[in-house]
């Protein structure tokens, strides 16, 4: 776990992006399927979609600026995280998924330590970070 790192969604890793993406399937967790959906269909598309996110263009309604990052682990897309240029009320400024075969093993702690860097890198100060009630393993962290 010593050489994780954060990269922005790009063409290296899209093996291992379409993989992550279908354990969701897989799983049937039709919430972080329909997220990474489009990956599937057209990744290129896909990827332009999230860089334009992180410069604040085209935003779906409701969405503000925000950087979606990879979590890389042995070449292996193991989390995403998203880090949202301003707090949205019930979301704050960062979001994040491990994938489900990577889960309890400290890598929500380790995304959640660099997601904060790049925060910082962006220029939120006080960066808000929430979670779902039910979710005991991010209430810890």
């Amino acid at each position: 776990m010593k050489g994780l790192f954060l990269v922005e969604p790009n063409k290296e890793y899209q093996e291992s992006f379409r993989e992550y993406v279908l354990v969701y399937r897989d799983i049937n967790d039709k919430d972080y399927y329909k997220i990474y959906e489009k990956s599937l269909e057209n990744f290129e598309e896909y990827i332009n979609d999230l860089y334009n996110y992180s410069l604040g263009i085209n935003l779906p309604e409701g969405m503000v600026k925000t950087s979606t990052f990879w979590m890389i682990d042995n070449d292996v897309v193991i989390g995403v995280v998203r880090v949202r240029h301003q707090e949205m009320e019930l979301y704050g400024h960062i979001g994040y998924d491990i994938s489900p075969y990577y889960r309890n093993k400290s890598y929500g702690t380790q995304i959640l330590r660099l997601a904060l860097q790049k925060a910082k890198e962006i220029g939120i100060k006080e960066p808000i970070i929430t979670c779902e009630v039910n979710n005991i393993a991010s209430k810890k962290l």
